[in-house]
């Protein structure tokens, strides 16, 4: 665990800019596939991902903290609309990945972010021990 606690900056930076690439992604095959060409809240969401991992690299500890409620926010944000997307979407043949998408995912989500909170207020205010 302590190995984890060491490493959870480094962790959470990979885990969420993935996401963030993956979700940069989803958007430029929407725009290809269907020619939407406005600005929409997933573009938004990504380059948020992007720059928040990105940021988590710096090792100021109020910084991290800051980013960590952050991703926070954002991990609680995916767990609801996650949920009410399988729930509107139940009916699927894949319903294991559908479950490890709506759920799975979102979950290590709260966890990352939790740790990573954990962490940097236990350093900030436990730094002798």
């Amino acid at each position: 665990m302590k190995s984890l606690n060491d490493n959870i900056r480094i962790i959470a930076l990979f885990w969420f800019l993935m996401q963030g690439i993956i979700l940069e992604l989803n958007r430029v095959r929407v725009y290809f596939e269907y020619g939407s060409k406005i600005i929409d809240n997933i573009f938004i969401i990504g380059v948020f991902l992007i720059v928040i991992s990105l940021l988590l690299a710096i090792k100021h500890r109020k910084s991290l903290i800051l980013l960590g409620i952050a991703l926070f926010l954002y991990s609680v944000f995916t767990v609801f609309f996650m949920g009410l997307l399988f729930f509107m979407e139940a009916n699927t043949r894949y319903i294991w990945g559908a479950i490890f998408l709506c759920f799975v995912i979102p979950i290590i989500n709260v966890f990352l972010s939790v740790l990573l909170l954990l962490a940097a207020v236990k350093r900030r205010f436990f730094k002798n021990e």
